[in-house]
């Protein structure tokens, strides 16, 4: 009798087993369908997105068209709105899609994208947002479910949303940045920072933007006053500089660096920026210089921003200066972070 105990409750355990497998089993299948079209909803969506971003970035990249003082706005909507056209979810080509243009505050102190007619602030870089879903009426519907049907869900509305936009830069890499450091008060004397975009000031008197002057504190005062500099290092005498007005800065600069403000003037200096300024070879035409919060020559100062410059020519001899007008005509390919909007354009990017 003993021995034939053990073999009941075998049989009432196995019993039992079967019992809970029978229960569980929906559960267990249902879990399992979840999962399968989970993970599908999250490659659609991973679709989605990838979409939205190229289409905002296709728009941000004509808000700058042809490197005018004015934002494209029109240009970047339809740029955007086209390229949604060029994507695809789910194996089929999306044909829905809405593209708003605005400005995003890189701060986020006001969070998402502000929307046109704006007055922008310092902090605030033009953008292009852009939404695509599959939902209803857009895109060919929802995305329809393999097995959740057994829940009852059919289908899902799936979703994504990228902004992009266009900033000035918070650093340059090497290569980026001309030897030569201007003062902020003298940027801002010829900088006009309260249109939108910002851009160069205009002179009444001709109606074109300003040409001015800029040369050594020995010639010039305060913030018409404008030094060489080694960027990164202090060195004395201007071999180095000679050397950077081709190579440009050696490592990368970020706003709040402090570097060198070079003392003395070396007409060879003025000579060469002259051969390759816009009445030279022109390969010094258009350049990146750094604005200082104030420039005194023998001593270090603390980088404000990247301005971009159009030298015009350079006179050597006794009068040693540049003269030079405000741009916005300046790329910055390997550049970073936000900095103030001085002119110079960073590559679009996305913000969210």
């Amino acid at each position: 009798m003993k021995k034939q105990m053990p073999i009941r409750c075998a049989a009432q355990q196995k019993g039992a087993v079967t019992l809970l497998v029978a229960l569980t089993l929906p559960v267990l299948m249902g879990a399992a369908a979840l999962a399968v079209d989970l993970a599908y909803l999250h490659v659609v969506r991973n679709e989605l997105q990838n979409d939205a971003d190229a289409a905002a970035l296709a728009g941000a990249r004509t808000l700058y068209k042809n490197a005018t003082t004015s934002l494209d706005w029109e240009g970047a909507t339809q740029q955007a709105q086209l390229a949604i056209g060029l994507n695809r979810a789910e194996r089929q080509r999306l044909t829905d899609g809405q593209v708003q243009a605005g400005y995003w505050d890189t701060s986020q102190a006001v969070p998402g994208l502000q929307l046109l007619p704006m007055l922008p602030t310092g902090k605030d870089a033009p953008a292009v947002q852009v939404s695509v879903s599959k939902s209803e009426g857009q895109n060919l519907g929802p995305v329809r479910t393999f097995l959740a049907g057994i829940w009852g869900i059919f289908s899902r509305p799936v979703r994504a949303t990228a902004v992009a936009g266009v900033t000035s830069p918070g650093s340059v890499s090497p290569g980026g940045v001309f030897p030569f450091a201007m003062s902020e008060c003298m940027y801002q004397k010829y900088w006009n920072s309260t249109t939108s975009p910002a851009g160069p000031r205009i002179d009444p008197l001709t109606g074109k933007v300003h040409v001015f002057k800029v040369g050594s504190l020995y010639h010039y005062e305060g913030c018409d006053s404008g030094e060489w500099s080694p960027l990164d290092f202090k060195v004395s005498g201007a071999d180095a500089i000679d050397d950077m007005i081709q190579t440009g800065n050696l490592v990368t600069l970020a706003v709040g660096d402090d570097i060198w403000v070079q003392s003395g003037v070396k007409n060879s200096l003025f000579q060469d920026v002259q051969k390759c300024s816009a009445a030279g070879n022109k390969s010094c035409e258009y350049v990146l210089v750094p604005v200082l919060s104030q420039v005194v020559s023998g001593s270090f100062s603390s980088i404000r921003g990247f301005a971009c410059l159009h030298i015009l020519r350079a006179v050597g001899g006794s009068q040693k200066y540049i003269e030079i007008e405000m741009s916005t005509q300046c790329k910055s390919p390997y550049s970073g972070g936000v900095g103030p909007n001085y002119g110079v354009v960073s590559p679009p990017s996305l913000f969210q």
